[in-house]
């Protein structure tokens, strides 16, 4: 049966740890909801949402011709109007942290919406075989990742965690009409500057939300 996935992520300057996090969009027509939180279970709200409107980039293909987002109680929200599918980014969910071994990291959120397009445009994505597929290929810098967990929920809220193939594929297990939301992980070495800190590694956390008719 599906089981919780549970991760921790090491926050700024502290010792604490968090629930696992990840940023998904709900698409419904011309209305494009980013929502942050655990897709399974509780959802940041209030000045935690209001806080990423400055960072917040959602877009189709091109990140500097992102839609106007606006703060709700519970999410992001904008209106796409007919727009294919949608990605989002912020490296700036939270401030960067120091590792154990003195060295700054960041965390990068990469949400997609839709399964048209196959073609990746984050530098970490699920990309369908073919448009419209249940199939996909989870990439990183236009590569596949091998053995690489994805988590997968189902419209009840059930998650179970997948692995990919030797060519970076897996089949999500579609039995029910409704949401899927995917998600994955990856920690690669970096050299970038986020909100003022120079980062020599980047936690890539992806998600990808499509509706199964």
């Amino acid at each position: 049966m599906f089981k919780t996935f549970i991760a921790t992520v090491l926050l700024a300057g502290t010792a604490a740890s968090a629930s696992a996090h990840e940023i998904w969009i709900e698409r419904d027509g011309a209305t494009a909801r980013v929502h942050v939180g655990d897709a399974a279970g509780e959802r940041d709200k209030g000045e935690e949402i209001a806080k990423l409107v400055a960072t917040s980039r959602l877009y189709e293909t091109q990140p500097d011709r992102a839609f106007a987002v606006t703060a709700q109680s519970d999410h992001l929200a904008a209106d796409v109007g007919g727009a294919g599918d949608l990605r989002y980014y912020n490296d700036q969910v939270w401030a960067p942290w120091k590792t154990d071994e003195g060295d700054y990291q960041a965390a990068a959120f990469q949400a997609k919406a839709g399964r048209d397009s196959t073609q990746a445009v984050h530098a970490f994505e699920l990309v369908p075989v073919a448009s419209g597929s249940d199939s996909f290929i989870l990439t990183f810098k236009g590569q596949p990742l091998a053995d690489t967990g994805i988590t997968v929920i189902n419209p009840d809220l059930w998650e179970k965690t997948f692995k990919t193939d030797g060519e970076g594929r897996f089949t999500v297990p579609v039995a029910a009409k409704g949401r899927y939301i995917l998600v994955a992980r990856h920690e690669a070495p970096a050299d970038v500057e986020i909100a003022g800190q120079r980062v020599a590694s980047l936690q890539h956390i992806a998600s990808l939300s499509f509706v199964a008719h």
